[in-house]
C-alpha cells in the first residue's frame, strides 16, 4: 500500500503527461484543404476519442460523434462499424445501456473485417455483463449473462489466438463458469507474458484480484487490486474502478481510514471524467465507508483523551518526583559544597600546622645554634679574661675588650636571621614585592638577603607583631619600628589588607615551597 500511496502522490503528473498528449494530439489536427482531409480527420478523431475515453465523458463522448459523423461522409462502412461499435462503449460506460445495444443491432456484420466482429462482440458482450450486474430481477439477470457469454463465444471466434485480448477472454469466460484455477493461470500468464500499456494491464490485474477474492485468498486480492489502481493511475484513467473496489475490500477487512482516503480519491476522479454513472457508483460505497471513519474518528478521540488524561497524569506524578529530586540534589549540592569548603579549610589548617611545625623545628634548631656559639664565645671570653687578670695583664685585657665589634655581631646574627627565613620562605621578597605598587618596589642590594623593611615584615609573618619587641630585637627604637610599618603600607597597594595580605601571599608560597625547606 505504501507504493500506491506514492503513485498516488503522482497523481497529477500523470494527469499533466496525459494532457501533454492530448495537446499534441489537438494540435496536429487536419486542415479540411488535406486532399484525404476525412480520412485524416477520422484517425484523429479516433486517437483523441482513445485518449478521452477513460479520462473525461464529456470530450469522449464528442469525439465517438464525430467519428460517426465523418465515417458517415466518408461512406465506407468499415469505418462506419467501428465509429458505432465506440459510441456504444462510451454509452455503456455512462450506463445508457438500451441505447447502447440499439446502437450495436444497427451495425451490419456481414463483409465486415475479423478485427471489427472481435471488438463489435466484445463491446456486446460487456454490455450484457454490466446490464447484469445492475439488474433487479434473476430471470432478466441470467438472460443478460447467456448473451454475455454468447458475445465472449463470437468474439473468440474473430480474436487472434495469440494475442493477449484472446487469452483475457478465455480467462473471463473461465471466471464466469467458475474455473477459477484456470482464469488464475490464463491472467497471471498475460501479465508475465504480454508487453502492456497501463491502459491494458489494469483488465488482467483487476480480473486476477477479483478471481483471488472468490477463491479466499484475501492477501493477494489486496495485492493484485493495488496494482490495478497503480497501472490506473499511471495511465491517468479517471473512469477507473480499481480504486474504489479496493476501497471496498479495505473497508470490509477494518482498514477504514485508508479506505475513506481512497474512496474520496475515487470520488474525485469520478467528478472529473463527468460520467454520472460512475458518480453514482462511487456514491453507493461513500455512505458506508464514511460513516465508520467518523465512527473510528470518534473512537480515536475518545482514546486519545484517555492517552492524554493519562499522559497528563504521569507527567504531574513525573513533575512531582522532579521537584523532590530537585530540591533533594540542591540540598546535596549544598552539604557537598560545605563538605568540600571544611575540607579545603582542613586541608589549609593542615597545611598551615605542618609549616608552623616546620616553622618551629627551623628557629628552634637556630636559637640553639646562635645560642651554644654565644654560650662558647662567652666561655672562650671567660678563660682569657680569667688568664689575663691572674698574670694581671690589664692592657691586654683592655685591648681585648675593645676588639670586641658589637655591631658586626648583630650585623652577624641578621644575616643568620635573614638565611634561616629566606630557606623556609624563598620567594618572600618577590611576594612582598607584588603587594606593592611598581614605583614602590624594594630593590635589595648586592649579596643583600633582606632589609630592615623586610626583615621588620619577616618577624611579623612569624609572629612578632608587638613594637616594644621588634624594637629591642632590631636594636632600634619603638616609633622606628611603627614609622616603618607605617612607609610599608603606604608603598601597597591596599593599605587597609596589607597586614592581612602578608599573611595570605605567604602562606601560598610556603605551601607551593614545602619540597624546599631545609631538613
Amino acid at each position: 500500500m505504501e507504493t500506491l500511496d506514492e503513485v498516488i502522490a503522482q497523481r497529477e503528473y500523470f494527469v499533466s503527461k496525459k494532457l501533454d498528449r492530448i495537446n499534441a494530439l489537438t494540435e496536429s489536427a487536419p486542415s479540411p484543404e488535406d486532399e484525404h482531409y476525412l480520412t485524416n480527420y477520422y484517425a484523429y478523431c479516433l486517437k483523441l476519442y482513445n485518449e478521452y475515453q477513460t479520462f473525461e465523458f464529456d470530450s469522449a463522448y464528442f469525439y465517438a460523434k464525430k467519428l460517426n459523423e465523418t465515417a458517415q461522409q466518408i461512406n465506407d462502412s468499415e469505418l462506419i462499424a467501428g465509429a458505432k461499435i465506440e459510441f456504444a462503449n462510451i454509452l455503456i460506460t455512462a450506463g445508457i445501456f438500451n441505447e447502447s445495444l440499439d446502437t450495436l443491432k444497427s451495425i451490419q456484420l456481414a463483409g465486415l473485417t475479423p478485427k471489427i466482429k472481435a471488438n463489435y462482440y466484445q463491446v456486446l458482450s460487456r454490455g450484457y455483463f454490466d446490464m447484469e450486474s445492475f439488474s433487479q430481477s434473476p430471470e432478466f439477470a441470467q438472460a443478460y449473462r447467456e448473451k454475455g457469454m454468447a458475445g465472449y463465444d463470437s468474439a473468440l471466434v474473430y480474436l487472434p489466438h495469440s494475442s493477449w485480448q484472446y487469452h483475457s477472454l478465455i480467462a473471463q469466460k473461465n471466471l464466469k463458469l467458475g474455473n477459477n484455477d484456470t482464469a488464475i493461470i490464463e491472467l497471471e500468464n498475460i501479465i508475465s507474458t504480454y508487453n502492456l500499456t497501463n491502459d491494458e494491464l489494469a483488465l488482467p490485474l483487476i480480473s486476477l484480484a477479483f478471481t483471488y477474492g472468490i477463491v479466499g485468498d484475501k492477501e493477494k486480492e489486496l495485492i493484485y487490486m493495488a496494482k490495478a489502481a497503480m497501472a490506473d493511475l499511471r495511465g491517468a484513467k479517471k473512469e477507473a474502478v480499481a480504486l474504489l473496489f479496493l476501497a471496498n475490500n479495505l473497508y470490509e477487512q477494518g482498514y477504514i481510514i485508508r479506505a475513506s482516503k481512497y474512496v474520496n480519491i475515487a470520488l474525485e476522479d469520478s467528478r472529473f471524467y463527468g460520467s454520472n454513472f460512475r458518480l453514482w457508483q462511487v456514491s453507493n460505497f461513500l455512505p458506508f465507508i464514511k460513516a465508520e471513519h467518523i465512527g473510528t474518528i470518534e473512537k480515536q478521540k475518545k482514546q486519545l483523551w484517555y492517552y492524554s488524561l493519562v499522559v497528563t497524569l504521569l507527567i504531574i506524578v513525573v513533575g512531582i518526583s522532579f521537584v523532590v529530586i530537585a530540591r533533594q540534589t540542591v540540598k546535596l549540592r549544598k552539604s557537598k559544597k560545605i563538605v568540600e569548603r571544611t575540607n579545603k579549610k582542613l586541608a589549609v589548617s593542615n597545611e598551615e600546622l605542618r609549616l608552623a611545625n616546620r616553622i618551629k623545628e627551623e628557629y628552634i634548631g637556630y636559637y640553639f645554634e646562635i645560642s651554644s656559639q654565644i654560650i662558647d664565645r662567652l666561655e672562650k671570653l671567660k678563660l682569657l679574661v680569667g688568664r689575663r687578670l691572674k698574670k694581671r695583664q690589664f692592657d691586654e685585657l683592655s685591648l681585648e675588650v675593645d676588639n670586641l665589634n658589637i655591631h658586626k655581631e648583630k650585623a652577624k646574627l641578621y644575616h643568620n636571621f635573614d638565611k634561616a627565613f629566606l630557606e623556609i620562605f624563598p620567594e618572600f621578597p618577590n611576594k612582598i614585592n607584588a603587594l606593592l605598587k611598581p614605583e614602590e618596589q624594594i630593590r635589595l642590594k648586592e649579596g643583600q638577603l633582606l632589609n630592615t623593611e623586610l626583615r621588620i615584615i619577616a618577624l611579623f609573618r612569624l609572629g612578632i607583631q608587638d613594637a616594644e619587641k621588634l624594637s629591642r630585637i632590631l636594636d632600634c627604637s619603638v616609633n622606628t619600628i611603627y614609622a616603618y610599618k607605617s612607609k610599608m603600607k603606604n608603598k601597597s597597594q591596599n593599605p587597609t589588607q596589607f597586614e592581612a595580605d602578608i599573611m595570605l601571599v605567604t602562606r601560598a608560597a610556603n605551601i607551593e615551597n614545602n619540597s624546599k625547606l631545609p631538613q
